[in-house]
């Protein structure tokens, strides 16, 4: 029988095929609850179609999880079945997710939207379709981890049940729950998207700081430069790179861009920016209209902010901005934040950075030597912008702090030694432009294939550590599988920023998790403004250290001459 004598059966095949797709395209609109969860599912075969593992739904919420309503260009999947192009909604659910302590957890995945059904000239149309995965699993409340084991799925379009044991499960999946911070502003979106025309309105509310003052609220996109007037020109503002329908880099940059009266959108600078209204920041916020009727080929593949400041400028570079809607197409400009942990480049073998965003903000370090060949440090910390996936601040050099066994002598000095900036491609993709030039930077397997592999159980969190009594001094460390990378960021006896590194296995008890080992010294590498050059290990053994893990982020670690310093999570 043929695929067009059975329309139903392939249209669901094909929805199979782009089911780990439509749900990851996260709809940038309400703030939500406090907590987000992110479903994976594993390589799988669905209505006799081989599917690719990877995100199926991010939502928020417990027990619970609701996903914002998203838009998904259908056109390029069906190229072959349909001739009209189609832009179809969805959103999903997610239930019995009792995340308050660890154990078993079961309920039901629910897919909602519509799907193309053939018709008899060679268009489509938008069927509603309801796909739901029925799960087992158990949750770790140590990692905010959990396995998932998918036993049924039912697929129902217009109440007729399509897909019920149809060569689907059993197949396997994971998820993965952060807790939401607070957003920049609030913001509510109302958007209606279709293949002809584009509409879309915001109402925010301006932080109580900000109200009373003077301001400029801004309208704003990010968009692929191959549909942006002047967005090829090499003075037009590139953050990363658009992405296809698995989220793949393209080689088209997605450029600053704003919408003309006449409905193109145009690349510009965040100091040419115009703003959409100008006055004082009062109580009751703002409506501002997004995109009004606009033909959708026409912003096709664009991210859609709105922000406020004292300027085009400010408002970029002070973050205060949120990605409000983004139109379906095939590549699409659509940012977000990096992954917390190590990154490095390939090329420059001996320097590397720690890096995590936690909420709005950034605290970027990176380890590399100076002319003389002793190693050292900078930092810098501040506001992100579109939706963590920009930064740009001061870079700064540190002196005068605590050392490895030292009583703590008060904050560091600080000193500015130029601007950086960061802008990320993908969650471990990125640029780095400081005083050293432009440097690509992606994220750092610490063991084989490590960034893919699972969190051990009862696993502390990555990312920056310290003893808030001890301000000036910080701990990084990254697991991946069951081995701990720790980087000891502080001074030497004269005051100089050093760093001492640290990797090996962690051992213990969930509820007790432990790591031995010695601290090393390296030199005589690349220096911030050199060419590459290999480093040397200097020393295996400057001095042992042993941390104690009594939760996710606690700590105590024992330090040369038996000092012990109390450790946690840095929450900046």
């Amino acid at each position: 029988m043929s695929s067009r004598s059975n329309p139903s059966r392939q249209v669901l095949r094909l929805a199979g095929v782009i089911l780990g797709a439509m749900l990851s395209l996260q709809a940038l609109s309400q703030a939500g609850t406090e907590m987000r969860v992110t479903v994976t599912l594993n390589d799988h075969t669905f209505l006799d179609s081989p599917i690719a593992g990877g995100i199926a739904l991010t939502c928020k919420g417990t027990p619970t999880c609701v996903a914002d309503t998203t838009y998904l260009d259908f056109t390029p999947y069906f190229a072959g079945l349909c001739s009209n192009a189609l832009v179809g909604t969805f959103n999903g659910s997610m239930t019995g997710l009792n995340l308050a302590q660890s154990g078993a957890i079961q309920g039901q995945m629910n897919l909602l939207g519509s799907t193309p059904t053939p018709n008899a000239d060679g268009t489509c149309s938008l069927t509603p379709t309801d796909i739901t995965y029925f799960y087992t699993g158990t949750w770790d409340l140590g990692s905010r981890t959990g396995t998932l084991s998918i036993n049924r799925t039912e697929c129902v379009s217009q109440g007729i049940s399509l897909c019920t044991g149809a060569n689907t499960p059993p197949f396997t999946g994971s998820l993965k729950a952060d807790a939401i911070p607070p957003p920049v502003f609030p913001m509510t979106v109302r958007s209606e998207i279709n293949a002809v025309s584009a509409t879309a309105s915001a109402d925010i509310e301006f932080r109580p700081q900000d109200v009373g003052t003077n301001g400029s609220v801004f309208v704003f996109a990010l968009a692929p430069a191959t549909l942006v007037k002047g967005g090829e020109d090499p003075k037009a503002m590139r953050f990363g790179f658009a992405k296809d329908a698995r989220k793949v880099d393209t080689p088209i940059a997605c450029v600053l861009a704003q919408l003309s009266q006449s409905g193109q959108m145009t690349a510009v600078t965040s100091s040419q920016l115009q703003a959409y209204v100008t006055g004082v920041l009062s109580a009751q916020g703002a409506s501002v209209a997004i995109l009004t009727g606009v033909p959708t080929s026409s912003v096709a593949g664009a991210t859609f902010f709105v922000g406020y400041g004292s300027s085009g400028s400010s408002m970029i570079n002070t973050g205060i901005n949120r990605g409000a809607v983004t139109v379906p197409a095939a590549v699409q400009c659509q940012p977000g934040p990096p992954q917390t942990g190590w990154w490095w480049n390939p090329q420059e073998d001996g320097r590397g950075f720690s890096l995590e965003v936690r909420g709005n903000n950034i605290f970027f370090a990176g380890f590399l030597y100076d002319v003389s060949g002793r190693s050292t440090w900078y930092v810098s910390t501040g506001a992100v912008s579109l939706d963590g996936s920009y930064y740009t601040g001061d870079l700064l050099s540190a002196s005068g702090g605590q050392t490895l066994g030292g009583a703590y002598p008060g904050f560091p000095a600080l000193r500015s030694v130029g601007p950086i900036t960061l802008t990320f491609h993908s969650a471990s993709q990125g640029t780095l432009v400081w005083p050293g030039g432009t440097v690509p930077i992606q994220r750092f397997n610490i063991v084989p294939n490590g960034l893919n592999l699972p969190p051990a159980a009862g696993q502390p969190e990555s990312g920056w550590w310290w003893n808030e009594e001890e301000s000036g001094r910080g701990f990084f460390l990254e697991w991946q599988g069951g081995t701990l990378d720790i980087a000891g960021y502080m001074y030497d006896d004269p005051g100089n920023s050093v760093w001492y590194l640290t990797v090996g296995a962690i051992g213990g008890t969930p509820t007790a998790r432990s790591f031995q080992g010695n601290w090393w010294s390296y030199g005589n590498g690349q220096t911030l403004t050199g060419a590459w050059k290999p480093n040397t290990r200097l020393s295996t053994n400057v001095a042992p250290v042993t941390i104690q893990f009594s939760s996710t982020e606690t700590a105590v670690m024992t330090l040369p001459n038996g000092r012990t310093t109390n450790l946690k999570r840095h929450r900046f």
